[in-house]
């Protein structure tokens, strides 16, 4: 059991012993509470029974896209971090003289990690029960939401901690693990765009066929999160094809023929191949983390 790994108990205890744990908690249902605050102010004072689900419905989802802004923010410093604080606290022998195995201490660590980021996404239940009240928002909507938004959390998390063990400082650790997150986001989000006008200029380059740009396609596509929030929001996928619909992927097509098969949103595609690339990152960063150290000391 996870819990019984000593590592995650002892981060556990140090990461909510005092204010410092509420601070950040309290920080993150202000800022959603403020954007809540601003929606209703908007909102005008009569609304019929439509307004008020589509009201309900775009309330949802900017929550949720924001909580996707706050983990790319957030979760990248705790994660990054993991590894060498304890090399620089110089407590990193000690933990390599325990009994535990380098996947115990890599799992120890990421479960820290992810379950104080999950702390901050359920924290925000009471303002996203609002938009139930509302209506429009319902709960196959929360779902999923909250599945893209840990899904994020936790493939950052691993990246952090992979980072982490391949880097001797703190401070590097967390540049580039933030720089490797946002450049995938803005790679991704770029190669789509770039993409999509390429193929509605010319509509028989690769239309339908295994062509070059198929896999990364596929890959920016299902991997990042806003693309998958904009897929629950919208209901299909269909948004991928571009303007006029020029761009196929056969790949996407494939999974998403497959997921509809099980009655299950592409979204599912999304979480089971984060959840793989997080197991093979931790797998990683368990190779790493005394490779690196039996380095350090040659």
């Amino acid at each position: 059991m996870i819990l019984s790994n000593p590592i995650t108990v002892k981060e556990l205890r140090v990461r909510m012993r005092g204010i410092r744990a509420i601070i950040p908690i309290m920080a993150y249902i202000v800022v959603l509470g403020i954007f809540v605050l601003v929606q209703f102010k908007n909102y005008g004072s009569t609304m019929n029974y439509q307004e008020l689900q589509n009201r309900g419905r775009d309330l949802g989802f900017l929550l949720l896209y924001i909580q996707i802004f706050l983990v790319l923010v957030l979760s990248p410093a705790y994660a990054a971090s993991a590894i060498t604080t304890e090399k620089e606290r110089e407590t990193f022998d000690i933990m390599q003289a325990t009994l535990l195995s380098g996947r115990d201490i890599i799992s120890g660590k990421v479960f820290s990690g992810f379950s104080y980021a999950a702390l901050l996404v359920i924290s925000s239940l009471p303002l996203l029960a609002l938009s139930f009240w509302m209506g429009g928002f319902d709960f196959s909507h929360l779902f999923w939401g909250f599945m893209i938004v840990a899904t994020c959390a936790l493939i950052i998390t691993c990246t952090g901690i992979f980072v982490s063990t391949v880097v001797s400082r703190s401070y590097m650790a967390t540049g580039i693990t933030y720089g490797v997150i946002f450049a995938g986001f803005g790679i991704s989000m770029i190669l789509n765009l770039i993409l999509q006008n390429i193929h509605m200029r010319n509509a028989t380059i690769g239309l339908g066929t295994f062509s070059w740009d198929t896999v990364p396609m596929w890959l920016g596509f299902t991997l990042n999160p806003l693309f998958m929030m904009q897929a629950l929001d919208k209901g299909d996928i269909d948004f991928y094809t571009g303007v006029g619909g020029y761009y196929v992927n056969p790949l996407i097509d494939f999974f998403d023929t497959l997921a509809i098969s099980f009655n299950l949103p592409y979204i599912a595609v999304h979480v089971i191949f984060s959840i793989i690339i997080a197991m093979l990152l931790i797998q990683f960063s368990s190779y790493f983390l005394f490779k690196s150290s039996r380095e350090d000391n040659k």
